[in-house]
């Protein structure tokens, strides 16, 4: 009877194990997916301020698809180049990153809703397929599934107010800007670049959330 408890408790400890160092994983995963896009925040307003001074090391971090669509809604490319059109590898390593981490909310929020947590790390690993087979669709799907997340993470205490206020809001303002592309407005602009600022906000909230839970949440079945 004893052997029997202590291998149960072993097989506890290893899936423990596995979760734990799933959740550290998708922490590191999400908070790289942050920095980067403060990186291209920062590489653009450095391209703007200082016209004419070579930034090609700044050029790859810089060019994800949502800076391209601020760019179009700012007027400072051109739609009819079609700039959002190709295979970009840095949209592709952002898609997979964001994949792997919404893994992890998957197995953190499928207690809150199993059915919408699944669907939305499908629709996260199907974007990668999409953009990859179109080379321009796919990636906004990245909006909708912060969306549902943040949508879960109403019903679930591990997720404080101001992450999911940030992914909601986030989802909503880059949604509009995307549908909106090649229309110029000043506002639609505004709203496009706090929607990055939010979604940048929830990466690192949410990295830090995931960090917690590594190393205070046990596994739940």
């Amino acid at each position: 009877m004893t052997q029997i408890l202590n291998n149960r408790l072993i097989d506890v400890d290893a899936k423990n194990f596995k979760v734990n160092n799933l959740y550290k994983v998708s922490s590191a995963t999400s908070l790289i997916l942050g920095v980067m896009f403060i990186l291209s925040a920062i590489g653009f307003i450095f391209s703007i301020i200082f016209i004419g001074i070579d930034s090609n090391w700044f050029s790859l971090l810089q060019d994800n698809w949502l800076t391209v669509i601020f760019k179009l809604h700012a007027g400072i490319i051109n739609i009819s180049d079609d700039p959002p059109h190709g295979i970009h590898l840095l949209d592709i390593l952002i898609l997979v990153l964001f994949s792997i981490m919404c893994y992890s909310l998957c197995k953190v929020l499928k207690k809150t809703n199993k059915i919408w947590s699944l669907i939305a790390f499908a629709l996260s690993v199907i974007s990668i397929i999409l953009f990859i087979a179109t080379q321009i669709a796919g990636r906004s799907t990245v909006m909708l599934v912060v969306m549902i997340y943040s949508i879960i993470m109403l019903k679930n205490k591990i997720f404080d107010k101001v992450t999911i206020s940030s992914g909601i809001l986030a989802g909503v303002f880059l949604f509009i800007g995307d549908l909106t592309v090649g229309i110029h407005s000043n506002i639609i602009t505004v709203l496009f670049g706090i929607g990055y600022i939010l979604l940048t906000t929830w990466f690192i909230r949410t990295a830090r959330i995931l960090r917690r839970l590594a190393y205070l949440q046990p596994l739940q079945n």
